[in-house]
């Protein structure tokens, strides 16, 4: 709980590093995620795209987040018990023939997550990068030097805050760690965990592979249709069976409910 409060009301560090992290790199790079990814992602540099991985029938296989580094490789996000399993469903569907490679980069990146109100002002007293809405908005990821080290820095979140993903070289992630903990100790910053992690996108409504989302699950079910690029130009996997589904009726949707008695446990 104090945990949670400090996130939402002040600043809190989350060692993120277990996500699984993947590099595509090729000239084809983005023609295998285009075709694989219900989202656009041929975006810009620097952009940062989140999005789900579709079966034939439109449900979900797993849903990541793509950083775009250059026109030919890409930086794949995803959940720390996925590692195997979305690699092997990335892997299985790169053509023979295409001039496209994948590689789990897991082990070689750590993440530290700074999340909360005050994590721009925590983030400034140890970079001198520009962290303002207009010069670094949501959605993108810079390279940016924090102590001896450059990290490439994500701004997205999810526990709903303000907040920055920084993935940086394991060998630099102690750095990184030392220098935020010490500047932040004049504005109380914390070390906050999984649970807490949890609980925060609970509570925002931000889903998860495995326990909100199944392979049983579509996108327009789950509310997430606002992550599917319904007009792009290539034919990505699932949309005629998402299609079919616009076209009729959901058998169920994702519903939240906020309590009236903040006291009660479900």
């Amino acid at each position: 709980a104090a945990e949670c409060k400090a996130t939402r009301e002040n600043v809190a560090m989350f060692d993120q590093s277990t996500f699984a992290k993947y590099l595509l790199k090729g000239r084809d790079a983005i023609s295998v995620l285009q075709r694989l990814c219900a989202n656009d992602v041929d975006v810009a540099p620097g952009k940062v795209v989140y999005t789900a991985l579709l079966n034939e029938r439109g449900t979900f296989e797993s849903d990541l987040t793509v950083v775009c580094l250059a026109q030919d490789e890409f930086y794949i996000i995803t959940a720390t018990g996925q590692a195997t399993r979305d690699f092997e469903w990335i892997r299985r569907h790169i053509p023979a023939d295409a001039h496209a490679e994948l590689s789990d980069v897991t082990s070689a990146y750590g993440v530290l997550g700074v999340m909360g109100p005050n994590a721009r002002t925590l983030l400034s007293k140890v970079t001198d990068a520009e962290l303002s809405n207009a010069a670094f908005p949501f959605g993108i990821a810079q390279t940016i030097s924090i102590g001896m080290s450059e990290v490439r820095a994500v701004r997205i979140t999810y526990v709903g805050e303000l907040g920055w993903e920084l993935h940086t070289p394991m060998e630099c992630l102690a750095d990184v760690y030392d220098t935020l903990w010490a500047a932040g100790r004049d504005l109380g910053l914390v070390n906050a965990g999984n649970y807490a992690m949890n609980a925060l996108r609970l509570e925002k409504g931000y889903l998860a592979w495995g326990a909100d989302l199944s392979t049983d699950e579509t996108p327009l079910e789950a509310g997430l249709g606002f992550a599917v690029a319904w007009e792009k130009p290539v034919d990505f996997l699932g949309r005629a069976a998402l299609r079919r589904q616009q076209a009729g009726e959901l058998r169920k949707r994702m519903a939240f409910f906020v309590l009236q008695d903040p006291a009660a446990v479900l």
